[in-house]
């Protein structure tokens, strides 16, 4: 059978069968994966796998395969390097459509070197960046506009919305029809709040930003492949934490 991981987890991953509603909790057949020898980890929410069902657990399979990837969406990985060199790179996403840039005009603070490394990431693979900002019903400091104004005038695309008030989601939805995006940024800049904004009873647990330091606390640590509702094949990928 074939299907899409929708999440892993220390090599248990969630496959969507194809045809089918329910998912498949697979492990690895043999636990060596064909064609995944240079990555940290072997399969990331996208993925395209051929799996077979457990003859005793229909709902339990062993995935046997992986489909050609489009592309993948990396960070390099520092707990890789040490025994293997050349697994040094963790995928996040795969076959994505868009890599969704999250950022924030303050609250946490406006991050431009971090957004670059996100931009970077997106064309290396061949995939279309867009830059979100969240919380836009903040204020602007005159040098965030600039730096924004700037990624416009180089050629990227750049939505500004809100989670908390809802502006500019329209035109996120309208970005996010029939595409498979995958959502970064640093944390504390909302992702799982406009998630739940953008999928109503998700209800993925949101995190308050660290007053003391300006920064927001680790809340999401798993990558899931999250449906749109109430468009027709819009997938959106609510990626964990970025790095580096």
């Amino acid at each position: 059978m074939t299907g899409l991981v929708l999440r892993g987890s220390k090599n248990v991953f969630t496959v969507q069968a194809d045809g089918e509603d329910g998912a498949v909790e697979c492990r690895i057949k043999g636990k060596i994966l064909k064609g995944v020898e240079t990555y940290y980890n072997p399969l990331a929410p996208g993925d395209r796998v051929v799996f077979e069902r457990d003859g005793a657990h229909k709902e339990r399979g062993f995935i046997t395969s992986l489909e050609k990837r489009r592309n993948a969406f990396t960070r390099a990985n520092q707990k890789g390097r040490g025994r293997n060199r050349l697994a040094s790179s963790q995928i996040l996403a795969a076959n994505v459509d868009l890599a969704l840039c999250l950022t924030t005009p303050s609250s946490p603070p406006f991050r431009p070197r971090f957004i670059d490394r996100l931009l970077v990431q997106a064309e290396y693979a061949g995939i279309t960046p867009v830059i979100v900002c969240n919380k836009c019903d903040l204020p602007y400091d005159e040098a965030v506009m600039e730096r924004l104004r700037d990624f416009v005038r180089i050629g990227y695309q750049t939505l500004h919305v809100s989670s908390l008030t809802g502006a500019g989601m329209g035109a996120l939805h309208d970005l996010l029809r029939g595409k498979c995006s995958a959502l970064a940024g640093q944390s504390g800049v909302g992702k799982s709040s406009l998630i739940n904004t953008l999928v109503p009873g998700a209800d993925i647990r949101t995190g308050r930003i660290n007053e003391k330091y300006d920064r927001g606390n680790h809340t999401t640590t798993m990558a899931s492949l999250i449906e749109v509702p109430f468009l027709s094949d819009v997938k959106g990928v609510m990626q964990k934490n970025i790095h580096h």
